[in-house]
C-alpha cells in the first residue's frame, strides 16, 4: 500500500506519547500499527516539563515507527490538547475558480485559508479550522466539503480554535527540530467528538466531554459536535495513583500497577481476596475500592462545581444538567462508569467504545479521532507554518468574528 494512502497520528497527552498508522475504510478506521511510551509528568500547568525528554520520546518511536513500515509517511497529523482553548466562531465567501463552477480542493483551500488571517487575541495561536457547513447557490448546504459540486460561490462558516501561544510554540518546535513535515494540528477532544458523531448516532449534539488524563483533566463543551469550550483541572489519574502510594505506603510504580490490574471491582462474584503482598504490607480489594471511591468522590464534586460555575452561552444555562462522557487514558480504569454512575449526578457518565478494525484500547481513541478527523478534511491544508501570533484589534463593532467568551 502507498504511504500516501494512510495517515500517522503523533498524539501527545499529558501522560504518554502514541503513534498510530491507519486510514479509513467506508468511514470507519482501520489500523495498521500503534506504539505507546508512557512517563509522568508530560504537560503540566500548559507546558511541557521536559521538552528534551519528549524531544527523544518522539524520535525515538517515530524512528521504530519508520522501520516497521520501512519508509516515511506523507501524511503526518499531530493530536495535542486545548491548552487555555479559545474558539470564535465566523464566515467566509468566496468565489469558485473554475470557469465551470465546479468545486476542487483548491476552493476549498481558499476559503479555509481566509480565516488564517484573522487578528484575534493576545498570546494565542490559531490550531485548526473545524468547518460546521459549507453553503453553495441553491440553497444547498453540507457539513463535509462540497467537491464537485457546481456553483459560483462558497460561502463557509466555520469555529475556529486557539491555543496558548507559547504551549503551542513548544509543540511545533519539536517536530521542527526533528524535522518532521506536521500537515495538520488537531484538538484531541475535536478528533474525539468527529468520531463519536460519526459511530454513535444516539448520543446528543451537545454534551460535555471530560477528558480525564494522567495530569490533567479537561471538561469540554461539545456543541452541535464541535468543540467551543475547555477548561483544565489540575487533576488526573496519577493523582489517585500518588492518593494509593501515600495510603499504602507503596512505591509509586507499585500503586500504579495495582491500580490499572486491579481498579474498582465490588461485582459478588469477585472474591474479596488479598491482591498486593510485600514486604509485610497486604492489601485487599476492599481496601483499594475505599480509596478509588474517596478519590473519584472529591474529583466528581471538583468536576460539578467547575461546571455549575462555568458561563456559557445564553442558550446553555445549566452545565450540570448535560449528558456527561469521559474519555482519556484515565477513564480505563476497571469499574469506572460504574462508579461514576454511584457518586456523580443523576444523568450518570457514559464511556464510548470506537468500532474499529486492528485496535480497541479507549487509551488510544484521541489517536482514532485524530484519524477520523484528518480523513474527515482530508483536502483541507491547515499550514501552521503561516500561521503567526496575534493580537487582539481595538473593539471594533464590525468585527466578523464572535468570541464565545464575550458574549
Amino acid at each position: 500500500m502507498s504511504s500516501s494512502l494512510y495517515t500517522l497520528i503523533i498524539d501527545i497527552g499529558t501522560g504518554s506519547v502514541k503513534m498510530l498508522v491507519g486510514y479509513e475504510l467506508s468511514a470507519k478506521p482501520v489500523i495498521l500499527h500503534t506504539m505507546q511510551s508512557e512517563y509522568f509528568p508530560l504537560i503540566s500547568q500548559d507546558t511541557l516539563v521536559n521538552p528534551e525528554k519528549t524531544l527523544e520520546v518522539i524520535h525515538t518511536m517515530y524512528n521504530d515507527m519508520k522501520i516497521h513500515f520501512g519508509h516515511g509517511f506523507d501524511q503526518i497529523q499531530v493530536v495535542i490538547p486545548p491548552m487555555q482553548l479559545d474558539v470564535y466562531h465566523g464566515e467566509k465567501r468566496t468565489n469558485t475558480v473554475d470557469q465551470n463552477g465546479i468545486i476542487h480542493p483548491m476552493d476549498i483551500q481558499n476559503v479555509h485559508s481566509m480565516f488564517s488571517k484573522e487578528i484575534v487575541g493576545t498570546g494565542l495561536t490559531q490550531v485548526c479550522i473545524v468547518p460546521v457547513s459549507y453553503q453553495i447557490d441553491g440553497d444547498k448546504s453540507s457539513t463535509n466539503p462540497p467537491l464537485g459540486e457546481v456553483t459560483q460561490n462558497i460561502v463557509l462558516q466555520a469555529y475556529v480554535q486557539y491555543i496558548q501561544s507559547e504551549f503551542f510554540a513548544q509543540i511545533t518546535q519539536l517536530f521542527k527540530q526533528l524535522n518532521i513535515p506536521v500537515k495538520r494540528y488537531i484538538l484531541d477532544c475535536q478528533g474525539i467528538a468527529d468520531m463519536l458523531e460519526s459511530q454513535y448516532q444516539e448520543y446528543p449534539h451537545t454534551y460535555v466531554m471530560i477528558d480525564h488524563g494522567a495530569q490533567l483533566t479537561h471538561l469540554n463543551l461539545i456543541s452541535k459536535h464541535k468543540l467551543i469550550r475547555s477548561i483544565a483541572l489540575e487533576n488526573g489519574s496519577e493523582q489517585l495513583t500518588q492518593l494509593i502510594s501515600f495510603r499504602f505506603q507503596l512505591e509509586i510504580n507499585d500503586a500504579r500497577h495495582i491500580k490499572e490490574v486491579f481498579g474498582y471491582e465490588k461485582r459478588e462474584q469477585v472474591f474479596d481476596g488479598i491482591i498486593y503482598q510485600k514486604e509485610g504490607v497486604a492489601i485487599k480489594q476492599s481496601q483499594l475500592n475505599e480509596v478509588i471511591e474517596e478519590y473519584y468522590k472529591l474529583f466528581v464534586d471538583e468536576v460539578n462545581s467547575r461546571l455549575k460555575h462555568y458561563e456559557v452561552d445564553k442558550l446553555i444555562n445549566d452545565l450540570t444538567d448535560m449528558p456527561l462522557i469521559i474519555v482519556g487514558g484515565g477513564s480505563n480504569l476497571i469499574g469506572l462508569k460504574a462508579l461514576l454512575g454511584e457518586v456523580g449526578q443523576h444523568q450518570g457518565v457514559d464511556k464510548p467504545y470506537i468500532k474499529t478494525v486492528g485496535a480497541r484500547r479507549i487509551q488510544l481513541l484521541s489517536s482514532l479521532g485524530g484519524l477520523r478527523f484528518a480523513h474527515r478534511y482530508k483536502v483541507i491544508e491547515d499550514d501552521v507554518r503561516h500561521h503567526v501570533r496575534l493580537e487582539r484589534e481595538s473593539n471594533d463593532p464590525k468585527r466578523r468574528f464572535t468570541n464565545y467568551e464575550d458574549e
